[in-house]
């Protein structure tokens, strides 16, 4: 078996999944750069190799459980081994429930979960076959803990990703398989760009929280690969993640009323500085 580790990413040609690969180059991880972005993923896989790594770009829409398969036999003929899938591909979609529309409903939930769950489901015998420790890391969000307001399909799609981990951890832990689930905070990407907004004002709402979060992509990447390297089941990134959720588990009923406070306070005022 090969020293060498190696990892797929998915959604790395920018934002959190270029960072994680970039991080796990660092450590030495080789890296099969996989997203619908040729251009980007090129761009990921010189910063791997700038980062003191190998890399090679690999074409993946995580919607099509083909393009997943067809992955798997190229790279079972080249890899000895699989040692980590990273699902990080997502979008963003925000609207009322009832406002928002279906189609719009259907293109997260498939990207989001969807590509989440062919990832495991098409890798994970294969990271059983590993004979040292191998990992599964799932990019969730701390919507997916707190379901914020005008987030559903955002939030539900998330919170799947984090019951499929679970689910995961339990399934895995006698298989030498470990399972992390990352929920951060607003960070700074270029999420917002693909997004779909039933009222363009929360996209200024969300911009306004990425501008004012400390959290950088590197930042949320290495708490990502350090809580892998430790073993850990949830990895939540940021102080806000942390105490929202941590209110809404011990103090729910506190929660929903700092939720609304919030939506009154700060979220309409933005609103209102945004065009409908």
């Amino acid at each position: 078996m090969s020293d060498t580790r190696y990892a797929i990413v998915t959604g790395a040609a920018s934002g959190l999944g270029r960072a994680i690969a970039v991080r796990l180059a660092q450590d030495g991880w080789h890296i099969a750069v996989a997203d619908v972005n040729e251009t980007g993923s090129e761009e990921t896989g010189r910063m791997v190799t700038e980062a003191g790594s190998t890399a090679q770009v690999e074409t993946l829409d995580v919607r099509d459980e083909q393009q997943w398969v067809s992955l798997r036999e190229r790279l079972r003929a080249d890899w000895p081994q699989l040692d980590l899938i990273v699902n990080n591909a997502g979008v963003v979609v925000s609207g009322a429930v009832g406002q928002t529309p279906i189609e719009d409903w259907d293109w997260l939930l498939s990207i989001n979960l969807r590509g989440v769950i062919l990832g495991c489901h098409t890798m994970v015998d294969w990271l059983k076959e590993n004979p040292r420790r191998s990992h599964v890391m799932n990019m969730a969000s701390v919507a997916g803990l707190i379901a914020p307001a005008r987030m559903g399909a955002y939030n539900v799609a998330k919170a799947g990703v984090v019951s499929l981990s679970e689910t995961l951890y339990q399934e895995l832990k006698r298989e030498n398989v470990g399972v992390t689930v990352v929920c951060p905070w607003f960070v700074k990407t270029n999420l917002l760009e693909t997004g779909r907004f039933a009222d363009t004002r929360e996209k200024t709402a969300g911009a306004a929280f990425m501008e004012n979060s400390w959290l950088t992509a590197e930042k949320v990447a290495d708490k990502a690969v350090r809580g892998m390297y430790r073993g850990k089941l949830h990895v939540v990134v940021g102080f806000r993640a942390n105490q929202f959720s941590s209110c809404k588990r011990h103090f729910p009923g506190i929660y929903f009323a700092l939720s609304e406070w919030t939506q009154r306070r700060i979220l309409e005022p933005i609103w209102s500085r945004g065009t409908k």
